[in-house]
């Protein structure tokens, strides 16, 4: 089971990453000041979300593969 959490995790991130990079790109086709303050905004809250999945991944490997009882 926590094999399969992590690699859920992992589709995740890959998908975050698509998202960002695809808003990136529309990022740099956008043409007027709203369409730019748009993919900004949502390029931070598919990144943000990235920063939460891959803590939690990070959390999970660490509790599956063992790690520093102190940190």
């Amino acid at each position: 089971m926590q094999n399969e959490e992590l690699t859920n995790f992992n589709k995740m991130i890959a998908d975050k990453v698509t998202i960002i990079g695809n808003l990136s790109d529309q990022y740099k086709k956008a043409s007027t000041p709203e369409e730019l303050m748009w993919c900004a905004i949502q390029m931070q809250n598919h990144a943000n979300a990235l920063r939460v999945i891959a803590e939690r991944l990070g959390t999970d490997t660490k509790e599956v593969y063992g790690g520093k009882k102190n940190e």
